[in-house]
């Protein structure tokens, strides 16, 4: 769901939601999907434009691709 949601830009058909239910999730569930995939897009986002410095606890895992 996180996925589709994602791709389709939170414009989930009511197809998508109807059968996520029919799984058996629960609209609090599809609630917190949402919530998730909002926060790491958000961090994502903001971690790209400030570009904060690594911790330098984490230095030796840096990647430098």
């Amino acid at each position: 769901m996180a996925r589709t949601l994602i791709e389709k830009r939170g414009r989930l058909a009511d197809q998508e939601i109807e059968r996520f239910l029919a799984e058996g999730f629960s609209k609090e569930l599809l609630l917190e999907v949402i919530t998730i995939v909002a926060a790491s897009t958000i961090t994502n986002y903001t971690g790209s434009v400030t570009n904060p410095p690594l911790e330098a606890g984490l230095q030796a895992h840096a990647w430098n691709g």
